[in-house]
């Protein structure tokens, strides 16, 4: 299919026009979480996947970025602008390639067209949350120099 993803990708942001290729990698992603976390995810409606991307498209404080190869969607990533009373700060909420393209780079080139947005906005930390089961993607924000420095915990109530 393709051979070398990387060779005229572009990495953009989103546009209407990428909804339904986004829909297709977003669902990919949702079940590939739920095998990672070994706990089903109630299924995601079409309408609410719309919503959610029609919203960070109109937002200033969300972003969706696509790497895009000859027209087709190779993986997103949706980031955040957070504002809390000490500063201000770029948060990772999702990044995915689809299976068949993963370790391929691209979702390093995602992560390095985020952060050079935030420096754009004057903006000086990124943050993520990562599964701790994720280890592939562990190894890939450590590889960009990310350092853990915090456990976040949840009670399931």
């Amino acid at each position: 299919m393709l051979h070398n993803p990387l060779n005229l990708m572009k990495i953009r942001k989103a546009t209407n026009k990428d909804f339904d290729q986004y829909l297709k990698l977003r669902k990919e992603d949702i079940s590939e979480y739920s095998n990672l976390i070994k706990k089903k995810i109630s299924l995601v409606q079409d309408l609410q996947i719309k919503k959610e991307f029609e919203g960070m498209s109109k937002s200033k404080e969300h972003l969706i970025l696509v790497a895009e190869k000859e027209g087709k969607l190779l993986g997103y990533l949706t980031g955040s602008i957070i504002k809390n009373i000490w500063q201000k700060s770029g948060y990772v909420d999702d990044i995915f390639t689809s299976k068949e393209l993963k370790r391929k780079g691209i979702a390093t080139h995602l992560m390095k067209s985020f952060i050079k947005f935030l420096k754009a906005k004057n903006i000086k930390k990124c943050k993520l949350g990562v599964n701790i089961k994720n280890k592939k993607a562990i190894k890939l924000y450590k590889k960009l120099g990310f350092k853990l420095s915090h456990y976040e915990m949840d009670l399931s109530i």
